[in-house]
């Protein structure tokens, strides 16, 4: 069957149990399915279901509304509720059931939690929620609560919030649960440095969930991670970075590139430069403005490590037309760089009467065509500014070099 096919059927039964389930034929624990139903249709990429869940999700709550308290003694049926609700249900139906007062204490304890989750309340959550272990619930409610659970831990303790989104995924796989997991725990482990973990994830991610309704929001979350991962990347994790991102499409991955070049050059991570200007040069259609872009990214990294020579001759190639604003202000701050980089220091007298004179200070003639800026103009009379940048660039290039 093919996917097209399959989704239209997964729909249609899901449209079918949701109208047996608003005919009073089936208990509460049932009539939720038909909601997962629909959620794992938006794992697999489909906007219908997704266009459809509010509609459904409120006429099941009406249906849930109109059920007899005694309904409620039956725990599957006060798990299913938990389960809706943290779907996105209308949260009156659980403090009906509460007020019904016929659902266990560790019922009670469930939805008091998932109210209290869903209203910002993490005290009250983490009080209720934390104790209960997910193994211990059905799968769709066990997979659920992990989900709430790591969300409660993840700024406090991200490494207990990373091993509940792996109990999520394998309690509930191939369902919406395990592309929300995954989706939070790649962002987790961006933030905590786990490059393994990341490039791990975001592979499953892009297999199995490249389809999925919010595989849009994903994408730009990546493009985020992989500019924040690769700036402390090794020579090894840019080759499994850039076999990661031939999954994305070649201009997706050009413009990733680009940002990250230039990101990475904003913050003096040298090696990542290269790594990202050197891919984006080989995906850019020759003499185009990516191309020239990049280019000039890979010259900059050229003139602070070893290639000084090389970089100003092709910095000097590179011509304004064919770049952004924003890069034609970085080409000349280089240009302007590159002359403090190389010029001798002035000694303290020659300082002082230079102070005194007051004198504008004389720029080499291929400097001095380039029309700086004002404002750097102004940096590079007090030398000030360029020479403290320039002597980062250089500790942090020579600090690589003995590295490597």
């Amino acid at each position: 069957m093919s996917f097209r096919k399959s989704l239209v059927v997964g729909l249609l039964v899901a449209g079918t149990a949701a109208s047996n389930c608003l005919a009073g034929q089936k208990p509460p624990y049932e009539i939720v399915r038909s909601v997962q139903a629909l959620h794992d249709q938006m794992a697999l990429g489909s906007r219908a279901a997704q266009r459809a869940m509010p509609g459904v999700l409120r006429r099941l709550g009406g249906r849930l509304m109109a059920e007899k308290a005694s309904v409620w003694r039956d725990q599957r049926n006060v798990r299913a509720i938990v389960v809706y609700v943290l779907s996105g249900g209308e949260t009156r139906v659980a403090q009906k059931v509460l007020a019904t007062a016929k659902c266990t204490p560790r019922e009670k304890h469930l939805i008091e939690g998932a109210l209290a989750y869903l209203h910002g309340d993490k005290t009250v959550a983490k009080a209720m929620l934390s104790n209960i272990d997910p193994r211990t619930l059905d799968p769709s409610t066990g997979s659920q609560l992990a989900l709430a659970q790591a969300t409660l831990v993840a700024e406090d303790n991200p490494g207990k919030a990373i091993k509940l989104l792996d109990l999520a995924r394998v309690i509930a796989p191939g369902t919406l649960v395990e592309e929300t997991a995954l989706r939070r725990e790649i962002f987790l482990a961006t933030e905590t440095g786990d490059f393994d973990k990341f490039v791990t994830l975001s592979d499953q991610y892009m297999r199995r969930f490249r389809r999925s309704v919010y595989a849009e929001g994903f994408r730009r979350s990546f493009s985020a991670s992989v500019i924040r991962v690769s700036q402390f990347g090794t020579a090894q994790q840019f080759v499994q970075l850039s076999t990661l991102m031939m999954d994305m499409d070649s201009r997706d991955r050009l413009e990733l590139y680009l940002k990250v070049a230039r990101s990475s050059l904003a913050a003096g991570k040298l090696p990542a430069v290269h790594w990202a200007a050197e891919e984006a040069k080989g995906l850019a259609r020759k003499n185009s403005v990516d191309a020239n872009r990049a280019a000039l990214y890979d010259s900059a990294d050229a003139i602070l490590t070893t290639g000084y020579d090389q970089g100003l001759a092709e910095l000097h190639k590179l011509k304004t037309a064919h770049l952004p604003h924003d890069d034609v202000l970085l080409r000349e701050a280089m240009l302007g760089l590159a002359v403090q980089i190389r010029q001798w220091p002035a000694t303290p007298a020659q300082a002082n009467q230079q102070t005194l004179a007051n004198a504008a200070p004389q720029l080499p003639p291929d400097i001095a065509s380039a029309k700086l800026p004002p404002t750097l103009t102004a940096a590079v009379g007090s030398g000030d500014a360029l020479i403290a940048s320039a002597q980062t660039r250089l500790t942090e290039s020579g600090a690589l070099l003995e590295e490597q």
